[in-house]
């Protein structure tokens, strides 16, 4: 891994934990393909959601009494089912059709968010999906935010509610998913070394995202998430067409 490659993986744990700090999620579907532009998907998959549990963890302990706990359980119970599903793509799928896939699945997401969830009228079904389908990507990709994104929206949650609800989500499923990731061996000392050394940058991300909230706000945050998520997609989609 060249000096180059771990330079700009700690450059994207920095804008993701901004990202997610200000809006409540994109902390992995932003850093996984950004990341594998410069690194294997393999080790960007585990590298980013070390990175991400470690910084969920600490935005679900700040905003821990806003959880709406009956989606959160739906949410939770569902992705551990879909889970194992997903490490099993991770590992018999090559990287070629998984980035093209990760690239498609972002962008299908981003257009999906921008369309507007909240018009659909939410059921627990949908709740459940989200969650199962979110398990898969979780351990098949790292990116499991846009199907329960989605379905917050449905449910036209506070923004405190949403933020919360969804950083207890992805610390309960990013635990899990180490879990199942270590058990597979697959969890190296490269993977390790590159998320502790992003720590610094993913607490300094934060620390940041926090102060710009309010400047943030609206349609000028949405604008800018949505061409972040749209350049990431388009990114890794090429990256594996060529490859």
């Amino acid at each position: 891994m060249s000096p180059y490659g771990i330079v700009w993986v700690f450059v994207v744990m920095l804008a993701a934990a901004f990202v997610q700090s200000v809006g409540g999620f994109g902390f992995s579907l932003m850093a996984v393909p950004l990341a594998a532009l410069a690194i294997d998907l393999d080790t960007a998959v585990i590298t980013v959601s070390l990175g991400s549990l470690f910084n969920v963890t600490i935005l679900f302990w700040q905003s821990r009494r806003d959880i709406d706990r009956a989606l959160a359980r739906r949410f939770n119970v569902s992705a551990i089912v879909g889970m194992p599903l997903g490490l099993a793509v991770l590992i018999l799928v090559s990287q070629r059709p998984l980035k093209i896939a990760l690239g498609a699945s972002i962008i299908v997401a981003t257009v999906g968010l921008m369309r507007g969830a909240g018009t659909i009228a939410p059921r627990r079904t949908y709740d459940v999906f989200a969650g199962w389908l979110s398990g898969v990507l979780s351990t098949a990709t790292g990116t499991n935010g846009p199907p329960l994104v989605l379905a917050a929206q449905m449910r036209g949650l506070a923004p405190e509610a949403f933020r919360a609800t969804l950083a207890f989500t992805f610390v309960v499923s990013g635990a899990v998913s180490m879990v199942l990731f270590v058990a597979a061996g697959l969890v190296g000392g490269n993977e390790v070394a590159l998320a502790v050394g992003a720590i610094p940058l993913i607490i300094c991300g934060q620390r940041l995202g926090m102060r710009a909230q309010p400047v943030f706000s609206g349609r000028r945050f949405d604008r800018l998430v949505y061409g972040l998520l749209f350049v990431s997609g388009l990114s890794v989609g090429i990256s594996g067409l060529l490859a």
